[in-house]
Order: structure tokens, then C-alpha cells, then sequence
């Protein structure tokens, strides 16, 4: 298994780290070829192969070409093994590979005008741009099977490198985090209608957006609290929400290691994605009572139902849809209550197993196309 920092910790890292457990679960042999080990996780049948990180002056597109030559000859030097599998990393061979993130050109297809302008700007004339879109091509290209976490994910890199027939699966993350929910997830202190917000992006995740929505709400006499965790408050963020009038009404929670404490404090999760390969915190947040509202260009609007366990944005550019879909929850205490108990029984169906078993399917279809091959040349 190949990633860059092994940890329990972030969405890839735990996606990764989960993956692992299920399979040393399962009786497998594991070796972590990765830069840094964070995981407390010990097993007989685990081992860890390391690769030396690049300089920390190098460039975007320097770094992913080191981490190509460090990788590859790390994985040559621990192995052979039976699967290499990359979780998105820079990697040749390799058997499976993971794609966490959308290409470059996402973007291009849902940001609004100037954002679509901008990206195929930056697509066309920038290193790093440049590179990333060549390391998921040859990764992509390489890999014997693709896994991706959603088919939003999966539809953009088939279009986009025209993959045709290519083997894949789909692996959408499971739901719990390292610690589990309590057994009232959604109890508050006060009777405040409270929105949760989890990422680092502001316009990719559709803050401005949410923002937006907000300011409209308030212009109607509705006035609910934001809490967004994940991002510290910046001068340019104070200034935003001065301009909007929303300083009393946004709360920056910065970087949260007790995300169980932060779900408790509110009633909907919000996440007006541009680009979500899939989207983990909300299912996170559903386990614990939270009613998402969700875009639909995200990966985790494909397993959700809207107006059954969910809202779902069509225009992810809209806020005055945004708005409308808070509003429906602000005025409706019994919807609420309804959408987050079937929330809840979503989330517990989306579990980390079955991400793993589809890992497996991704396995049995290497060693098909690998028994295929010996019978192939033993018949010549």
C-alpha cells in the first residue's frame, strides 16, 4: 500500500489507514511504502518501507517527479509483492491505484465563467498543473485496475483520458471516524438553528456560496449560526464577513482534532461543493444526527436521497437555491427530525467493510487479467 503520510488522521490518510485495517483484518500481508508513519496501528502481518521526502524548496512539479522515482524504487526495493497499491501516489508499476481527487480539468467543467477561464489558464500554462495532470494520466494509464471513491470521480478521469474499457471499481468511504458517536449525537445547548461547514476550500468547497445564501437569509429576517471547521479566521475572511454583514453570525473553528464535540453543536451539515470527489464529512456528520445538504456534483450525492435522508443543491452555483434549502429546515423542526433519523440509518449502511470488500474486487480483477496473460502464453 503506497501513500504519502500514513495516518488515521485527514481523508485520504483515513481512507488509506482503513483500508489497511480491513485487510490485515482479513488475514492479508501488508507492507506501507510511505514518507511518514503516523498510525499507533501494530500488526504480525505488517510492515513499513519508507522514502525520503523531497526538498522543501522544490517546486510543485518537482516534488511529484521525486516522488515518482523515490516511490517507484522504494516499492522495488521492499517487494515483490503480489498488489502494489497506490492511494493516489506518483507510482510505476503499479496494480491498483486510488483516486482521491478529481483531474485538473474539474473545474473547467462546473466553476462559474471566470473560474472555468482561470483554470483552463492555469491547466494550459502551469507547471504544476501540467504535472499533476501527468501523473493521474500515466497513473491511470499504468494501473490494472482503477478504484475510485465515487462514479463522479470515476466519470472524470474515464472522459477525461478516455480510458474506454479499463477495469475499475468504485469504493465509496465508510462513515465512522477513529472515534465513534455518542449515543445522543445532536443534542444542543441552546434552541439556535446551526450550520456546520468542514473543508479547507473556500470557493472548490462553495463557501462563497454558503456565504451568500446566508446573507439572504439574514435580508429575510432568518438568521441562523455557521461553524466551519477546518480553516483558522484570515484578515481576508474577517473583511468578507464584515462586507456581508455576517460577523456575528459565522464562527471559524479552526483546525479540530474533537470533531465529535463540533457535530454536536449543530443541526445541518453543509457542503455546496464546486468540486467533491465524494465528501466524507457529511456521511461523518449524518452518523451523528447532522442533515446534510449536499451539491450535486459531489461525490456523496449519489448514495443520497433527496427530500429522504438529505437535501441536494441541483445548482451548486445558486445561493438563492442554498438559501431556500436552509430556510425549508429553519422553518420545519419535524422535517428536520425526520431527515436526520433516516440520515442515520444511511450512514450506518456505509461502512468501512464494504470499502474494503470492493477493494478485494479490485484485487480479483488484476489476478483475472494476470491468470489471463499466463494462459495466453502458455497456449502460444
Amino acid at each position: 500500500m503506497v501513500s504519502r503520510l500514513f495516518s488515521p488522521a485527514g481523508g485520504l490518510e483515513l481512507y488509506c489507514h482503513k483500508i489497511v485495517e480491513g485487510l490485515l483484518e482479513r488475514g492479508a500481508l501488508v507492507t506501507v511504502v510511505c514518507e511518514k508513519n503516523q498510525s499507533q496501528i501494530t500488526h504480525p502481518n505488517l510492515k513499513f518501507h519508507y522514502f525520503q521526502p523531497p526538498s522543501k524548496k522544490a517546486s510543485k512539479a518537482d516534488r511529484l517527479k521525486h516522488y515518482l522515482e523515490v516511490t517507484s524504487a522504494a516499492v522495488k526495493a521492499a517487494g515483490p509483492f503480489d498488489i502494489v497499491h497506490s492511494q493516489h501516489h506518483p507510482l510505476n508499476p503499479v496494480d491498483v491505484a486510488t483516486f482521491h481527487n478529481h483531474t485538473v480539468f474539474r473545474l473547467s467543467q462546473v466553476g462559474k465563467t471566470w473560474e472555468r477561464l482561470l483554470n483552463n489558464g492555469k491547466v494550459a500554462f502551469t507547471g504544476a498543473y501540467k504535472a499533476r495532470n501527468q501523473v493521474d494520466r500515466d497513473l491511470s494509464a499504468a494501473a490494472k485496475c482503477l478504484n475510485f471513491t465515487s462514479k463522479t470521480c470515476r466519470d472524470d478521469f474515464y472522459r477525461t483520458f478516455s480510458l474506454g474499457a479499463k477495469p475499475s471499481v468504485v469504493s465509496y468511504p465508510g462513515a465512522s471516524l477513529a472515534s465513534e458517536p455518542d449515543e445522543n449525537p445532536s443534542s444542543k445547548a441552546d434552541g439556535t438553528f446551526t450550520l456546520l461547514f468542514v473543508g479547507k476550500g473556500f470557493r472548490k468547497k462553495g463557501l462563497d456560496v454558503l456565504f451568500e445564501a446566508l446573507r439572504q437569509l439574514k435580508s429575510e429576517g432568518k438568521t441562523c449560526r455557521l461553524l466551519i471547521a477546518g480553516l483558522s479566521k484570515k484578515p481576508l475572511d474577517s473583511f468578507r464577513l464584515a462586507r456581508l454583514g455576517l460577523q456575528n453570525e459565522v464562527e471559524y473553528l479552526g483546525f479540530r482534532h474533537d470533531m465529535n464535540n463540533v457535530y454536536k453543536q449543530a443541526d445541518a451539515i453543509v457542503l455546496p461543493s464546486r468540486i467533491e470527489p465524494f465528501g466524507m464529512s457529511p456521511i461523518q456528520g449524518m452518523l451523528r444526527g447532522l442533515v446534510p445538504i449536499v451539491s450535486s456534483v459531489s461525490g456523496v450525492a449519489e448514495i443520497l436521497s433527496h427530500g429522504e435522508d438529505a437535501l441536494i443543491l441541483k445548482n451548486h452555483l445558486d445561493h438563492h437555491e442554498l438559501a431556500a434549502l436552509i430556510g425549508r429546515l429553519m422553518n420545519d423542526r419535524e422535517l428536520v427530525c425526520r431527515l436526520s433519523t433516516a440520515a442515520m440509518t444511511t450512514a450506518k449502511e456505509i461502512t468501512w467493510e464494504k470499502a474494503v470488500e470492493s477493494t478485494l474486487v479490485a484485487y480479483a480483477k488484476v489476478k483475472e487479467q494476470e491468470s489471463g496473460r499466463l494462459e495466453k502464453e502458455e497456449g502460444r
